[in-house]
């Protein structure tokens, strides 16, 4: 038999063994413990997910009322899911306004669905917004309210130090019924506000209505937005599908109708669609949708508008402004610190005259600005201060510009650069065509508020005031060979009268030649009453190779036997050896240096001056007939009284030859300074050197 060795183990092994048994077992029994709480904690955890959390209602109020620093009240039902961010539906919620403000509430809702994400909730505090992910409202009230130094029922920072509280973002919303009441005087809104879903039924399309009624810079206001569904429109999300939707706006007697696609509302407020406008005046649209727009009379727009982002595109603009008819295509970017206006202004048919309520003679919602004192020119405040609130670029092509009654002609065309930068308006590169001749050069006014610091509408509208800044006016114009028989309607009409009348002989025009000068203005003001008042510059006009009736000559010569006799015969036309007049303008006076019209039978000299400021005349006309009559009346005519109201009489002394000796000495020297740019380029001597030449002679 044979015996099996014996294993032999150590005492001390045997010890270690039983010593790791028992840390193992204990180790087991350590995670078995922590395994089962983790189990049960989960299992709470989602117990209560499945309750909804019940009893933290109470707790939720304490702690959203100290972070908004309001007071909060959650209405039961109250379920709230905590897993993957914040879903709250409770019967409704309720915070307070600030206790400055008279109001009920900031917000008061019933039957609620929130959801907020933890990364929201976490910025919070940083950026001062309350980000929230979608919200669904059965009903709810909101009370929008700011007051005039910047305190808000949405600002829920008490810090005087940190920046005001902008308006809690919805990135998705749901309304049911809801109202709200919006008092902003900064922006001088207070509107109110209704909203009303139909998700749909009976398979009937979802349909939202939002209605807005109240007052917009103290002027009613009221409108209405259709859409197809609501809650893919009020968004802050870029890809939210477009919703179709019809709008209309009522404001200061302007309508504005769209309809279109719109989405992301409450984000970048995307739309694209045709918008139909009309009105008192384009300063009342300028003014709603604050863009810096002229005041002129009633107007009627369409165009198809879109906005991506960011940026508004206006294409195949119509416009009826007056009785002008123009079109153009323009972006508006309002990114820049001053938001800037690109594109091109054309139009078939521009009248001059429709230009006129921008210079004063319109207030801006429309209606008649009569100056004071009885006077003609207009007075009325310009809104020059707001030229500072945007930058321009337009390229101005019109095919058509009537100049008014006076003149036969009309430009055509005119094309020029509109510009609009740091508050210098300027119409520049002045390319305009007429009668043969042009007329070019540029106008600006320079409205520019240096270092003025100004935050806000209110502030530049006192701009003015604030800073003793008056904006500064400069006019630089040329006038070149352009046709006077074919420009201005008085020199045809003898023709026309005898045309009309049947007559086969056709009696001469009133004044024939090529007109050429230059206007060199500068002046300041803020309206075109002062900009008048303070003038000062040249204005130089001539005619080169003119001529000019017979009867007009004699009759300013009051010939009356001569004058008799044409008028029982025949007119013909004088030829002009020089007709030139040389204006010089200080402080709104203006002054003629030189002002002559010489012809073979007699000389008409004109001296005075014109206050544009007291809008006064004093001007004394001296013709000497060349040929001896002894019916002529040898006293000049004096022209007086206003701009209103002219006088017209004829001097009793002294007799027109002392007259014209001392007119025509203080002309000399002026005279002789501007011959040698008289008529230049032409290759011929001027005419007024002969006459220059004769009042020294003579005289």
């Amino acid at each position: 038999m044979i015996e099996e060795p014996q294993t032999h183990i150590p005492e001390a092994n045997a010890s270690n063994i039983q010593t790791d048994s028992i840390a193992a077992k204990k180790k087991f029994s350590l995670a078995k413990f922590w395994l089962i709480l983790f189990s049960a904690a989960i299992l709470a955890v989602i117990i209560c997910e499945a309750l909804g959390w019940p009893f933290l209602r109470e707790p939720a109020e304490r702690f959203a009322s100290k972070q908004l620093e309001r007071t909060v009240r959650i209405e039961q039902p109250f379920n709230l899911k905590l897993v993957g961010g914040v879903k709250l539906n409770v019967g409704g919620l309720y915070i307070s306004a600030p206790k400055e403000f008279d109001a009920p509430h900031f917000i008061d809702t019933k039957n609620i669905t929130l959801n907020l994400r933890y990364s929201d909730l976490f910025n919070f505090k940083k950026s001062n917004q309350l980000r929230i992910k979608s919200l669904r409202v059965n009903q709810i009230d909101a009370q929008l309210l700011r007051h005039q130094d910047g305190a808000s029922t949405w600002q829920f920072n008490a810090d005087p130090n940190k920046p005001d509280s902008p308006f809690p973002i919805v990135e998705t919303l749901v309304v049911q019924n809801g109202s709200a009441k919006i008092l902003d005087p900064q922006t001088q809104i207070d509107l109110a506000a209704k909203f009303h879903t139909d998700e749909g039924h009976l398979n009937k399309t979802a349909s939202s209505v939002i209605e807005i009624q109240g007052k917009f810079t103290q002027k009613t206001i009221k409108g209405q937005l259709i859409t197809d569904g609501f809650l893919p429109i009020a968004t802050h999300d870029s890809a939210s599908p477009p919703i179709s939707s019809k709008a209309w706006l009522e404001h200061a007697g302007l309508r504005a109708d769209f309809i279109g696609t719109v989405s992301d509302l409450f984000g970048q407020h995307d739309v694209k669609g045709k918008l139909s406008v009309k009105g008192p005046s384009l300063a009342v649209l300028g003014k709603l949708v604050n863009v810096v727009l002229p005041t002129t009379d009633k107007f009627s727009l369409s165009t198809l508008i879109e906005k991506n982002s960011e940026v508004w595109v206006a294409n195949a603009v119509s416009a009826h402004v007056g009785k002008s008819d123009l079109n153009g295509n323009f972006t508006y970017d309002p990114r820049p610190v001053r938001p800037v206006l690109k594109g091109n202004l054309g139009g078939k048919r521009f009248f001059l005259a429709d230009l006129a309520p921008a210079f004063g003679t319109k207030n801006s919602d429309g209606s008649v600005a009569k100056p004071e004192n009885n006077q003609v020119i207009p007075d009325r405040p310009l809104d020059l201060p707001s030229l500072n609130k945007m930058d321009a670029q337009i390229a101005v092509n019109l095919q058509y510009v009537e100049l008014g009654n006076a003149f036969s002609r009309p430009i055509t065309p005119l094309k020029a650069d509109l510009l609009l930068d740091s508050g210098k308006l300027s119409l520049s590169k002045i390319d305009a065509r007429t009668a043969d001749g042009s007329i070019a050069g540029l106008i600006s006014i320079d409205t520019h508020l240096k270092d003025a610091g100004l935050n806000n509408d209110k502030e530049l509208a006192n701009a003015t005031k604030k800073t003793a800044l008056a904006p500064t006016w400069n006019i630089n114009l040329r006038w070149k060979d352009i046709d006077v028989e074919k420009w201005l309607a008085v020199s045809t009409q003898p023709k026309k009268q005898a045309q009309s009348e049947g007559k086969k002989e056709s009696p001469p025009s009133y004044v024939t030649g090529m007109l050429n000068g230059k206007t060199k203005l500068t002046g300041t003001g803020n309206s075109t009453a002062e900009m008048l008042s303070s003038l000062d510059g040249d204005v130089s006009l001539y005619i080169h190779k003119g001529t000019v009736s017979h009867l007009i000559v004699e009759a300013l010569g009051l010939d009356i036997a001569q004058g008799l006799g044409i008028l029982l015969t025949k007119d013909n036309a004088l030829p002009m050896q020089c007709a030139v007049m040389d204006l010089t303008a200080k402080k709104g006076i203006a002054i003629p240096k030189v002002a002559l019209i010489d012809t073979p039978v007699t000389l008409i000299l004109i001296d005075g001056n014109v206050n544009i400021a007291k809008e006064t005349l004093d001007l004394r006309l001296a013709a000497k007939p060349k040929n001896m009559s002894p019916f002529t009346v040898r006293s000049p005519i004096h022209v007086k009284g206003t701009f209103k109201t002219p006088d017209v009489s004829i001097e009793k002394t002294p007799i027109v030859a002392r007259v014209l000796g001392g007119i025509a000495l203080a002309f000399i020297n002026p005279l002789a300074a501007i011959v040698p740019f008289l008529d230049a380029g032409s290759g011929e001597e001027s005419p007024c050197k002969q006459s220059l030449a004769d009042f020294k002679k003579n005289l």
